[in-house]
């Protein structure tokens, strides 16, 4: 991939960014003038967390960390487009893909509205089966930029982006869906999800011990410092995506902004340096 392709890319993910912003926010709008907002029920999960006295439930903190996601989409890119104008990188394409999973679970955002949880629609459907792929999309892709950095790998991004892509949307073809089943972060439930966790969890560290590895073999210590910092976003992100509360948020949200500064300037450093 051409360095004008993958800037014509971000440039075109950031406005359909922004339009998947704005068409949430007028859905939003519509029925809050209809009064139409109905919180989900209040099933935590895990469910620990209804023990806990100031883990509190707050309809609040969950629309805010939806929110927060969905804007970290568009500004992130136009920081990594100003960041990579001039520079090429392949990892920064699957961070990409990583952005894409955080756009899913904007559909979170409607599920409160006009009282979408209380219904077996289609809509909710699809709206379970976008969030499993953003969920499965995000540790995902961190693993195949770790991959894909190998020189054998480097002259496909094309290919492997579209492998990664077609994996997610495979599994979420193919997952049982649970729409009777809401939980308090507005999140539509999904068989095995014990399992789904493992996996995203084996993902996330496969692509950290990938990053280990190609630091060892370059000897060069930024990519040590990549994993780490890749483990840190992957544990905000993990922690805003089940926040159904200020604690969780509060918690979340300086580590997924911190570890992406840090982790696309550390990528920069060692390409700027080739």
């Amino acid at each position: 991939m051409t360095l004008k392709t993958r800037n014509r890319m971000m440039q075109v993910f950031f406005y359909i960014s922004l339009f998947c912003i704005a068409s949430a926010a007028i859905f939003f709008i519509i029925a809050l003038v209809n009064k139409a907002i109905t919180p989900p029920p209040n099933l935590r999960l895990p469910a620990f967390m209804a023990k806990i006295s100031f883990l509190k439930y707050s309809f609040t903190a969950t629309m805010l960390s939806i929110s927060f996601l969905v804007i970290f989409v568009p500004l992130t890119v136009f920081f990594a487009l100003k960041l990579f104008e001039n520079t090429q990188s392949t990892e920064v394409v699957f961070f990409l893909a990583f952005l894409t999973g955080c756009l899913c679970e904007g559909v979170r955002f409607l599920t409160p509205l006009f009282g979408l949880w209380s219904t077996f629609s289609e809509l909710l459907f699809f709206c379970g089966r976008i969030i499993f792929i953003g969920r499965l999309l995000c540790p995902l892709s961190f693993l195949f930029a770790a991959i894909a950095n190998s020189p054998d790998f480097r002259q496909d991004v094309e290919r492997n982006l579209t492998i990664l892509f077609a994996i997610t949307v495979v599994f979420a073809v193919i997952v049982p869906i649970n729409t009777a089943r809401i939980n308090s972060a507005g999140t539509v439930t999904w068989g095995f999800p014990r399992l789904f966790f493992v996996f995203r969890l084996v993902f996330a560290l496969l692509g950290a011990l990938s990053f280990w590895i190609t630091a060892r073999e370059q000897k060069t210590g930024e990519y040590k410092k990549l994993a780490v910092f890749m483990l840190v976003i992957l544990s905000g992100y993990g922690l805003l995506v089940t926040s159904d509360n200020f604690v969780l948020m509060s918690l979340g949200l300086p580590l997924l902004l911190g570890g992406t500064c840090r982790y696309l300037r550390t990528l920069h450093s060692i390409y700027m340096w080739r």
